[in-house]
């Protein structure tokens, strides 16, 4: 008896999907009912880890060295829906570069803003404040870079390419500001790293 109903129900089905003409009626009841693709995710709402490898000191002494550099990236502080008021909102990060040569290696934490631009592509400004282990007066092969603290800032360019991981460049600039902080900095050279590392957001 169910599988009387069973097949009942089932021819049913078949004729009413064929009354518009056959596959033409089964072609438009899938369409029908096929879902609508949803707008792309922004992954700059979820938490992001990135890590990657720097070029590092350039046009300093300490130049021709490799820096490695991991980092954590946070959703943004608040959800707005309404585009594109919601990319001005900031992001958290914090991370670091670790030389692999003994020259200035940095640790840092700011805001930055995720700014698509265009079908995964993204432009990230970014600031903040670094500490690092670099020498005050400099040396031979060691910048000199004053305070042991000073500002972090610069701008990536990124790509999503499979779903959440993404590849970005990155021009990263620290220095103290030239005693913009309000204290004795005698030196103000800086660190200039240049480099690539991929995120991965979840």
């Amino acid at each position: 008896m169910l599988a009387c109903r069973f097949g009942g129900l089932l021819l049913g089905l078949l004729g009413s999907l064929t009354s518009h003409g056959n596959a033409a009626g089964l072609d438009e009841y899938l369409y029908q009912k096929a879902p609508v693709s949803s707008k792309p995710p922004d992954y700059a709402e979820h938490f992001e880890a990135r890590g990657g490898v720097f070029a590092h000191g350039i046009g300093s002494v300490e130049r021709n060295t490799v820096d490695i550099n991991l980092e954590m990236v946070s959703p943004r502080l608040l959800s707005v829906s309404a585009e594109p008021w919601g990319y001005f909102v900031p992001r958290l990060h914090l991370g670091g570069f670790v030389n692999t040569s003994s020259r200035t290696s940095i640790a840092y934490a700011g805001a930055l803003w995720t700014f698509s631009v265009y079908e995964g592509f993204f432009v990230e400004p970014f600031f903040g404040a670094a500490v690092h282990n670099g020498l005050r007066d400099g040396s031979e092969t060691r910048s000199a870079l004053g305070c042991s603290y000073g500002f972090n800032f610069g701008g990536s360019f990124g790509y999503h390419f499979i779903g959440p991981w993404s590849i970005i460049a990155t021009y990263n600039h620290m220095s103290n500001g030239n005693s913009s902080l309000g204290i004795n900095c005698p030196h103000n050279k800086g660190v200039n790293n240049v480099g690539v590392k991929v995120g991965y957001s979840f």
